[in-house]
């Protein structure tokens, strides 16, 4: 019996691999590090993710089967103590550690929560990882660890480029940590996360999805003040500040799942692994997409504009910490992922259907109870 003390489990990656693994495994049980909310325990946020997440992936029958499997601890990564954590009789025979927790927020970080949870919060996991001599260490990070950079980042020996957030930063400087800590690790580094390839489903819409957020809101208040029917083509007028980049690297939920798993079983061999998939997509292609389903007209895309109309002001100040991600030039290395798990397992691109299919399931998913929403996607 292998056992494993794991953070992050609400998160959408965290909950994906827990029902993935057990999906595949009855020789693992978990310890799961979570923190409890203002009205539910720690135990019945993973309860509740969990069965969410076994009612996603289709097998909702083992819910209860998965959670005889998982412990609970309560706490905080960059809170903890973890000498205290190591004395627990729950982690006792912990031979490995799945360290997933993190803030994702991409905006500016005066408190310095960000920098705390990503950084502080794994220095704490190592320390607890020594403590507890286990054989393998595994890391989540992001592929945005790049920041700045060119051309092609390798999974390998990354670099400080500078970077564009906190989190990015926060991210580099925890898997140094990891890195250094003197314990066989593997990394995995998922990119812009989006619903799963099949159907654009997805528990729960973060990141990019701020952007149909947006724009749906966008049209509504349009709408309502030039008095137009939201269920035809309404023109916008609206620029996005940013370069039509043919590398952005959206990656299906089921895809990550897929991937860590195979990859978390393989031989720990102090390798990372960008889970970006290996079929970019371009930012006009998703502007395009977004414009189809919403039913919009005249949103373009390019160089600054140096004068905005109000509703491009309020673009940049609720979108502008996504920009940069839109205009990346970066090409991920997929050899190690390649090397591990072989080619079969990128062949797949999510294109105009996945796009098309993600943007629709988003705004059924999401918002159920707005009308001419349903109505334009419901084909």
């Amino acid at each position: 019996m292998a056992k494993i003390f794991l953070t992050g489990i609400t998160g959408l990656v965290g909950s994906s691999f827990v029902t993935g693994l057990l999906k595949e495994r009855d020789d693992i049980e978990i310890v799961a590090l979570t923190r409890a909310s203002a009205v539910k325990t720690a135990a019945e946020r993973v309860d509740e993710v969990i069965r969410e997440q076994c009612e996603l992936d289709g097998y909702q029958e083992l819910a209860d089967k998965f959670m005889d499997s998982i412990s609970v601890i309560a706490g905080d990564i960059a809170e903890i103590d973890p000498k205290a954590i190591a004395e627990m009789p729950e982690v006792s025979g912990v031979d490995t550690v799945f360290h997933c927790a993190a803030d994702v927020n991409l905006g500016k970080d005066p408190g310095g929560k960000t920098f705390r949870i990503n950084y502080h919060g794994t220095e704490n996991i190592v320390e607890l990882s020594k403590l507890l001599k286990i054989k393998e260490l595994h890391y989540v990070c992001t592929a945005y660890i790049a920041g700045k950079l060119h051309g092609r980042a390798m999974e390998d020996n990354p670099i400080d480029s500078g970077f564009f957030n906190p989190y990015e930063e926060s991210k580099y400087k925890a898997e140094m940590l990891v890195r250094n800590a003197g314990i066989p690790f593997s990394i995995y580094r998922p990119s812009i996360i989006i619903g799963r390839r099949k159907d654009g489903k997805i528990r729960r819409a973060l990141a990019f999805y701020r952007i149909l957020e947006f724009m749906a809101k966008l049209k509504k208040h349009t709408c309502s003040k030039t008095n137009q029917d939201p269920t035809g083509y309404v023109d916008l007028n609206l620029h996005f500040s940013a370069a039509n980049s043919p590398y952005l690297y959206f990656v299906p939920i089921d895809y990550i799942q897929e991937a860590i798993v195979e990859l978390f079983q393989s031989p720990v061999c102090g390798k990372a692994f960008h889970i970006t998939g290996d079929s970019p997509i371009s930012t006009q292609q998703i502007l395009d997409a977004m414009n189809e389903v919403l039913k919009i007209n005249n949103v373009t895309l390019g160089a600054e504009n140096h004068d905005p109309t109000k509703d491009e002001k309020l673009l940049t100040r609720f979108l502008g910490d996504l920009m940069p991600y839109f205009s990346s030039n970066i090409i991920f290395d997929q050899s190690n992922v390649r090397e591990v798990a072989g080619d079969k397992i990128l062949d797949w691109a999510i294109g105009k259907k996945g796009l098309l299919a993600m943007t629709k399931t988003y705004y059924r998913d999401f918002f159920p109870n707005v009308e001419w929403l349903q109505q334009i996607t419901a084909d």
